[in-house]
């Protein structure tokens, strides 16, 4: 094992740039495997924004891992099934279809994970739970403060900061800098990497506003409303389960197909009026904006010592509510990473995987995103032809992608995400089983977030021992299955490594498989 050639003292080990909900969850993830960063936000009020994206399934797991769950349940809220919708001639008016998920793929969403699947947190509750952790676990988060200039060597990253307020400047040096700053990302232009096949896809206004419509959640049986009639094209999405709402506001009379189109408070309100059905209705507009929906990937996620996460990576519709949720997911992969290698766990090598997983992960939510975008605008009846033709792109853009680092292309080939067993290169399937303690837990709660060995078969000493060697003193679990788990789970004889984000390293029957399968890493 090795890690970076010493150079003497730095600032910090990790410097994020970016306050948002990706740039916070990453920071977070690093202290909690051990690595105290400095995240930046160039914004003074980055935690003041109204709830905008919310979460999915797999990014729930990935707090509810690192010890979050209380903090889900209190800041959480119950919407519907994952991609359930209902079409109206208004929110309030006449139900015209109902759209969901094919049976199966529906009842896959419903079982794959120990998050209740109607759970919903947005954004600013995102971002607020990442912060009190990160702060909690000793990192610091400095907002008003922003990136003048960047020189990334081979051994350090050294950032120069000013205050927005007072222009005071301050050097910082780190081992690693992440570059979270969206769509628009400073830190990419700096690092000279460009989104060469950036394609606009749409062009949409998002109002964001308070307005109590009653019980029209139960009525609907979704938070998540499509409503189309004479006045406008547009959705009702709840954003707390009460009184938050935002609404893309897709197509209306006169709206110009060449750009994106400024709309008056005015205009908005009455957009929104005619997509509730209630004139009467008081409405508080927090916020309305034009914007371009386009799908693209960065040339590179990475130069050197500097990364990339999230909307500075990669950019898409908000078609599918996937987007905050794969920049979280990056942020994730690549928190492990760095903390193993600034450990002295694994060697530097082992960063090279980020960007060739993550890209095949982001292949995957792009696709979902651009075609429910391309198929909600073309859309003019029943939604379930639509959902039953990208079923399996949505399951396997949220959580049931695959990492090529296992032998794949970038492109799979894929196992059906409906054959939810194990599969190296993937996330290790959900069961329920039984503790120690004779308490029901989740196969994701014995891994938690740390190197995990499952067996079968009675040979938990040979196992044992096995991991102790190939894995030292790195913190690990080795677990044994009953005989209805390793058949549900399509074990065999196997013995199963997974990965402390989750997915699956290696299986196989002897030691020094194992080894090998750990010898480019550490």
């Amino acid at each position: 094992m090795s890690g970076s050639r010493d150079v003497g003292p730095v600032d910090v080990p990790v410097l994020v740039v970016g306050a948002g909900p990706v740039g916070l969850s990453t920071g977070m993830f690093l202290a909690h495997w051990g690595v105290r960063p400095l995240v930046v936000d160039k914004r003074p009020d980055a935690m003041a924004a109204v709830p905008r994206a919310s979460t999915s399934l797999r990014t729930l797991e990935l707090f509810r891992s690192v010890g979050l769950e209380p903090a889900l349940e209190r800041e959480g809220w119950e919407g519907g099934l994952p991609m359930r919708t209902v079409f109206k001639e208004s929110g309030l008016g006449a139900t015209l279809h109902r759209g969901s998920l094919p049976p199966r793929h529906a009842a896959l969403v419903e079982n794959c994970s120990p998050v209740p699947p109607r759970r919903v947190l947005t954004h600013d509750q995102v971002q607020r739970i990442a912060y009190e952790e990160l702060c909690r676990l000793g990192g610091e988060v400095r907002f008003g403060v922003r990136l003048v200039g960047l020189t990334v060597d081979d051994d350090l990253v050294r950032a120069r900061l000013v205050d927005v307020a007072t222009g005071d400047e301050r050097e910082v040096t780190a081992r690693y800098l992440i570059g979270a700053d969206g769509a628009n990302s400073e830190i990419r232009g700096r690092l000279g990497i460009t989104m060469p096949d950036r394609t606009p896809i749409g062009h949409l206004n998002t109002a964001f506003y308070r307005a109590d419509l009653g019980p029209v959640q139960r009525d609907w049986g979704t938070h998540v409303c499509f409503v189309r009639n004479d006045a406008v094209y547009a959705t009702l999405m709840s954003k707390n389960g009460r009184d938050q709402w935002a609404s893309h506001i897709l197509d209306h009379p006169g709206k110009p197909q060449d750009g994106p189109c400024e709309l008056s408070e005015d205009a908005t309100l009455a957009l929104l009026r005619a997509a509730i059905g209630d004139a009467t209705i008081p409405i508080e507009l927090q916020a309305v904006n034009a914007w371009e929906a386009v799908i693209g990937m960065a040339s590179a996620f990475r130069r050197g010592r500097a990364f990339l996460a999230g909307d500075a990576a990669h950019v898409q519709s908000s078609a599918g509510g996937l987007g905050m949720n794969t920049g979280i997911q990056d942020g994730h992969n690549l928190a492990w990473k760095l903390a193993a290698v600034l450990r002295g766990r694994c060697v530097p090598t082992l960063l090279d995987s980020y960007e060739t997983e993550r890209r095949a992960a982001v292949r995957a939510s792009l696709t979902v995103s651009r075609n429910l975008l391309q198929g909600y605008q073309s859309l003019d009846g029943d939604p379930n032809a639509l959902y039953e033709k990208l079923a399996v792109d949505y399951l396997r853009g949220m959580m049931f992608y695959g990492y090529p680092s296992y032998g794949a292309g970038d492109d799979g080939p894929w196992p059906d995400p409906l054959d939810d067993v194990v599969h190296i290169g993937h996330r290790f399937p959900h069961r329920w089983v039984n503790s120690p303690s004779g308490r029901r837990i989740s196969t994701l709660d014995l891994i938690g977030s740390r190197w995990t060995l499952f067996t079968a078969g009675g040979e938990l000493p040979r196992w044992r021992a096995a991991a102790a060697a190939s894995l030292g003193t790195t913190g690990h679990a080795v677990h044994e299955l009953d005989a209805p788990r390793v058949a549900e789970l399509a074990i065999g004889d196997d013995a199963v490594l997974v990965r402390p984000d989750g997915f699956v390293a290696w299986r196989g029957t002897t030691e020094e498989s194992l080894r090998a399968a750990l010898r480019g890493w550490r």
